[in-house]
């Protein structure tokens, strides 16, 4: 069974606000996640319940996910732009 994204709420509002270009890109790279659910991020961080969340770039972008193995889901729970 293939794995599907879930985006967290400030998330999906993040990007309806972009182009129609824009957004078509990172829907494509959501897919890509879910995709390859066992890809590891540029780094890794732990949120405030201990969880290890993967960041990686995309573009000028980075995007902060975590999978969930149990329900299949790859869960997009963050996008800001990159500093650097």
């Amino acid at each position: 069974m293939r794995y599907r994204y879930v985006l967290d709420c400030a998330v999906a509002e993040s990007i309806f606000g972009l182009s129609g270009r824009q957004r078509d890109l990172f829907i494509r790279f959501f897919r890509a996640l879910a995709d390859d659910p066992f890809q590891v991020g540029d780094e890794t961080f732990l949120d405030s319940t201990g969880r290890e969340i993967q960041k990686k770039r995309f573009a000028r972008w980075l995007v902060s996910y975590w999978p969930d193995h149990a329900v299949k889901e790859v869960r997009i729970v963050g996008v800001q732009l990159a500093t650097r």
